[in-house]
């Protein structure tokens, strides 16, 4: 996206409403936790009243005080609040549900700033986007008072850098560009389900949610097994490899550079707020330190981008491993390596491309031994450490790179499990 100034003051109150809101939920929640486990120790069971917290009954709370108490939330649109408690609600399932750490406060500066609108709340052109209650709020600001309706449809509307990709066919302009035709999709149906506004390293982007119908593209015959590494970013079973370009490894010298500087920039701790208060050059420094970590991920996905879709393209059925990533984080001789690596990445790219496609993914055991098994022979070794780059067979004699045996392995298994492999 590329907003005007009173655009991006609408976006970022609506990014600061959303986490206040969020705060303001995380809050009542536990207040009305705690109220509700001390009844239920302290009360008799045909005596209690109170029942546990949950996102539904706090926006009916919120809003029943919203006007009196918290009017400039009115300012943004309403899908800010049902936003803020939708993401409130699905923070603490994930908590009772063991999939992530207990829900924490969203700080300015420090959280990750979005909203989501709704379908009725966008309208989509393009290359522009208008936003409900984008020109209103710009017209309140300037305290304009004639001619309100054309200039709030003109105000109202963002400018984008690239239009949707998602086409319906015999509605779709031909582009004139070789790249914008390749990122087209011809579609029989399309519906937009709605949008998320984001901010990252000061720049702002809108993720379109899109319901598409369209047949499904034909299954292609190769059965491939892939195994990732550090040293191999992947390597396929038929011989293709994605070389680990090692953006962080690359770009680290310019990064403790920016880094150092940003720690001799000026910032004083006021005793009575108890805040930290940062200088306007920090806060230029922080940027650009922020769009330096941006361009190294940037990096990271777009190569793994292009090697997960030629392969989704190709493969009927993929064989990989479920690694433990977080296990091999732990180590702190290879963390960096495995995190500039993002094999869990990767593996999460292949996983969606691949159901696009029509194809199959099966995933082995972090437990089955591919790296220690023959692929010639199916011989497993007691031992094969880390540094032994080649992998050789005392039982058949085979010489093959490490990376390679083991993608041969899972192409094997995964080519027996396959219903066309049987």
């Amino acid at each position: 996206m590329n907003p005007t100034p009173e655009q991006i003051e609408y976006l970022k109150r609506a990014c600061g409403t959303k986490r206040f809101i969020y705060n303001w939920g995380r809050e009542q929640w536990e207040k009305q936790y705690q109220a509700y486990k001390l009844e239920q120790d302290a009360v008799p069971e045909g005596e209690r009243v109170l029942n546990p917290p949950n996102a539904l009954a706090l926006k009916k709370q919120f809003h029943a005080l919203r006007e009196t108490a918290y009017p400039w939330t009115y300012d943004v649109t309403k899908c800010v609040v049902e936003g803020a408690f939708d993401d409130l609600g699905k923070a603490y399932r994930n908590f009772f549900a063991g999939r992530a750490n207990y829900p924490q406060y969203k700080k300015k500066g420090k959280s990750h700033e979005s909203f989501y609108l709704s379908n009725d709340k966008v309208t989509l052109g393009s290359h522009w986007i208008a936003i409900a209650g984008l020109g209103r709020f710009i017209l309140d600001q300037r305290e304009v008072k004639k001619d309100r309706g054309k200039l709030r449809r003109k105000l109202g509307t963002v400018n984008l850098a690239e239009k949707l990709r998602f086409v319906t066919q015999g509605n779709a302009s031909v582009p004139t560009k070789k790249r914008t035709r390749r990122k087209h999709v011809l579609c029989d149906e399309t519906k937009i389900l709605g949008a998320t506004v984001s901010c990252e390293a000061g720049h702002w982007y809108v993720s379109i949610q899109v319901e598409v119908t369209r047949e499904r593209p034909p299954t292609p015959e190769p059965v491939v097994g892939v195994d990732v590494g550090v040293k191999q970013a992947a390597v396929v079973s038929d011989g293709r490899r994605l070389e680990n370009q090692k953006p962080l490894a690359h770009h680290l010298k310019k990064l403790g550079k920016l880094q150092r500087t940003l720690s001799r920039k000026q910032k004083t701790h006021d005793p009575e707020t108890k805040r930290t208060v940062f200088s306007r050059n920090y806060q230029k420094q922080r940027l650009k330190v922020a769009r330096k970590y941006q361009q190294i991920a940037h990096i990271r996905r777009d190569i793994q981008h292009k090697f997960t879709t030629e392969l989704a393209r190709t493969c009927r059925a993929i064989g990989i491993e479920d690694l433990n990533i977080l296990g091999m984080m732990a180590n702190r001789k290879l963390s960096r390596a495995v995190a500039d690596a993002a094999m869990g990445q990767l593996l999460q790219f292949l996983k969606t491309k691949v159901a696009a496609s029509g194809g199959n993914l099966f995933m082995a055991s972090r437990w089955f031994p591919s790296t220690k098994r023959c692929s010639g022979c199916g011989h497993v070794k007691k031992r094969m450490p880390l540094k032994h780059r080649t992998y050789q067979c005392q039982m058949c004699g085979l010489v093959i790179d490490r990376d390679l045996n083991a993608a041969l392995v899972r192409r094997f298994g995964t080519y027996q499990i396959s219903p066309r492999g049987r």
